[in-house]
């Protein structure tokens, strides 16, 4: 079982994790459940290999899997994504 692989399986023990490996370097992911619902994401080598993007797409799987099982977070939890930092401006 690949880094990866154990990362994300450690993150959602509560499903199967099958990562495969694509050409760009991402990855496609997919979470299989007891109740035999299949989620699969693909992500990019950018998003794996950026730890501010890494976190905002595991909070969108977090997200879309209680989606489907009807369990929708607080809006409060949801708001606290951030894609990206925003930018500082230095005046010389």
């Amino acid at each position: 079982m690949s880094l990866i692989q154990e990362k994300f399986a450690s993150l959602f023990s509560n499903y199967k994790v099958i990562t495969q490996a694509r050409p760009d370097g991402g990855i496609l992911l997919t979470l299989s459940g007891s109740e035999g619902r299949v989620f699969k994401r693909s992500i990019s080598y950018q998003q794996l290999h950026n730890g501010d993007q890494l976190t905002w797409v595991i909070s969108a799987i977090r997200r879309d899997l209680a989606e489907q099982a009807s369990e929708l977070p607080q809006i409060s939890l949801l708001q606290s994504q951030q894609r990206f930092a925003l930018p500082t401006y230095h005046s010389l």
